[in-house]
């Protein structure tokens, strides 16, 4: 780094594993995303002020499915640099009591995140890097 450049800021986020037999909850990115426009991927969120694991899983589950959802445990984490910020991320299961009745969803096999993989998103990276999915 630069001495006159200042360090990055780092984001801390949440990407949110829910199984049903062998399939994942996945959701498409819209197309007018800053980062990852189209892609399938896991509900995420980053963290406010000083919000619990917890909440923001359950946040997640109220914002981007509109179910309710309880965290099981955390599966992986990582750690990314982007052009603007350092991605730090955790990926916790959970699981969902109702829904999701929002965003545009589906379930499907954990192949469906490798277009995110290869296009740089950590979570997928993270979710295919799983011993078992």
């Amino acid at each position: 780094m630069a001495a006159n450049s200042a360090p990055k800021r780092v984001k801390r986020s949440v990407a949110v594993l829910i199984r049903r037999g062998g399939r994942l909850l996945t959701l498409r990115r819209p197309d007018d995303d800053d980062e990852l426009p189209g892609v399938w991927g896991l509900p995420a969120g980053s963290y406010r002020g000083r919000e619990s694991v917890d909440e923001l899983v359950r946040r997640i589950g109220r914002e981007k499915l509109g179910a309710k959802l309880n965290p099981v445990g955390r599966l992986a984490s990582g750690r990314q640099e982007r052009p603007a910020y350092v991605l730090e991320m955790d990926v916790i299961e959970a699981r969902m009591h109702d829904g999701p009745r929002r965003g545009e969803w589906k379930w499907d096999t954990a192949t469906v995140l490798d277009a995110g993989r290869d296009r740089g998103s950590l979570c997928c990276q993270l979710v295919l890097s799983l011993e078992e999915i």
